[in-house]
């Protein structure tokens, strides 16, 4: 992967976890509506382990050149 591709992957990682925490927050306020129902949980998951990828990803990048 070249620099420009690690930088979207963190950046849709960090958006993901974002996402993933918010649908949380309304998972709490309103446990009966359809986004309660949603896998906030794996998605903010998922979000964290694109972003910590890309994050080592770009520092070994940067390390090299």
């Amino acid at each position: 992967m070249d620099a420009e591709t690690t930088w979207m992957m963190l950046a849709a990682g960090l958006a993901m976890t974002v996402i993933g925490a918010i649908g949380g927050v309304l998972r709490d306020r309103a446990p009966l509506a359809w986004h309660a129902h949603l896998p906030w949980n794996g998605l903010a998951f998922g979000g964290v382990g694109c972003a910590l990828v890309a994050a080592a990803h770009l520092f070994t990048l940067l390390r090299a050149g």
